[in-house]
């Protein structure tokens, strides 16, 4: 996040927990709120449950650009599948001169995958009958050629699909005419991903899950600071403080601090300071994707659903690159973040939430001021829903 958007924000929490300490109403926010329906508002519990309403969120959704690698995990020749439910079938790779392109990870044969796991190559051989295509996606041999008569074999390369590279990330996507306009999608926070400068970091580690859970969940939990203090109590509450978060939305997306404990000992002129030891940035990409910048690396997870009750996790931890050595220390934080955090708390919760309302406890999920980012998200799925 650029480091003028961040301070700004933690000016406004800080402000925000004086208020709340000295009992005096808070001010009205800074950015304004998607809705003015009230402090607290419900979703139908259906929408979690409903296979035609998942369906319609899929359609509606899931077409913009996706983040699915980082630029520095894909040197040349680097080959890697994408097998996430919303862009399944997807084969990115790094070809001759180092241009990035992406195809169908399909034989144009007998649609045989080609690609089982990210790999080095200098060609692409179906494991079926051997058809070979190069880095460009040619298809440039076929045993036995003479076998397919009348069929004009050169126009049988692999299918492309749009994939460009922008802020040191890898997009792949694509409206209903194939284009990909990530700076288009990105709008007003473009500035705050480019100052990120991802193309400086690497991958350390990834995880990718399915999880059996709406989709929606997931995001929900990503986008409030009111359960740290009881969901994180034995891993991360150490380093925040309760219930503390400032965020706005910007379009469809939402950008956010959370407040961590060295704020409250923090000097009254912030200028100059690590503002990532005083508060985490982080942001929503509509509709399924969250960037969390911690103190020394960065976290970027998606989201994308398989099902009304199962979807897909896929979580990138990107490091410094100079750093890159501190095997022990990255250990430790992928072992806190991912491991513990992510995998036993928030998605395991999720899963929970899941069984309630499928077991007709509710028919509704209630929100109130702390979850105001969720106001904002679900507003967004409504208009992208009622437009379509």
């Amino acid at each position: 996040m650029e480091q003028s958007q961040i301070l700004r924000l933690t000016e406004r929490l800080r402000a925000e927990l004086a208020e709340r300490r000295s009992g005096a109403a808070p001010a009205a926010p800074a950015a304004p709120a998607a809705s003015a329906a009230g402090a607290t508002f419900t979703v139908p519990a259906a929408r979690y449950l409903d296979a035609a309403w998942c369906e319609r969120e899929r359609a509606a959704l899931f077409r913009g650009p996706r983040i699915v690698a980082a630029s520095a995990s894909l040197g040349e020749g680097a080959c890697e599948p994408i097998d996430r439910a919303d862009l399944a079938g997807a084969l990115v790779l790094r070809g001759p001169g180092g241009t990035l392109r992406a195809f169908a990870n399909s034989c144009r044969h007998r649609g045989t995958r080609l690609v089982d796991a990210p790999c080095t190559a200098r060609a692409l051989v179906c494991p079926y009958h051997a058809w070979t295509y190069d880095l460009t996606g040619a298809l440039i041999h076929v045993p036995h050629a003479a076998a397919f008569p009348g069929v004009d074999l050169a126009r049988r390369g692999l299918v492309p699909r749009p994939a460009v590279e922008r802020h040191g990330l890898v997009w792949l996507g694509g409206d209903a005419s194939g284009a990909l306009d990530v700076d288009a999608y990105l709008g007003e926070l473009g500035p705050d991903l480019a100052a990120l400068a991802l193309d400086r970091y690497v991958v350390w580690r990834r995880a990718r899950a399915t999880r059996r859970c709406n989709w929606k969940l997931v995001i929900e939990a990503f986008l409030d600071g009111y359960h740290i203090r009881v969901l994180h109590r034995d891993t991360i509450y150490r380093f925040f403080l309760d219930a503390a978060a400032s965020a706005e939305p910007v379009g469809t997306h939402v950008r956010a601090v959370t407040g961590r404990r060295a704020l409250e000992t923090a000097p009254e002129d912030l200028s100059g300071l690590d503002l990532r030891q005083l508060v985490t940035p982080s942001f929503l990409l509509f509709p399924s994707t969250i960037l969390i910048e911690h103190p020394d690396f960065v976290s970027i997870m998606t989201v994308a659903p398989r099902g009304p009750d199962l979807s897909d996790w896929d979580h990138m931890m990107l490091i410094p690159a100079e750093r890159a050595g501190e095997v022990e220390h990255w250990t430790r934080s992928w072992a806190l973040i991912e491991e513990g955090v992510f995998q036993r708390e928030d998605l395991w919760v999720c899963e929970q939430a899941q069984r309630g309302l499928e077991a007709g406890a509710t028919d509704e999920m209630l929100f109130g001021e702390l979850e105001e980012g969720a106001r904002w998200f679900h507003g967004a799925i409504e208009a992208a829903l009622g437009a379509r």
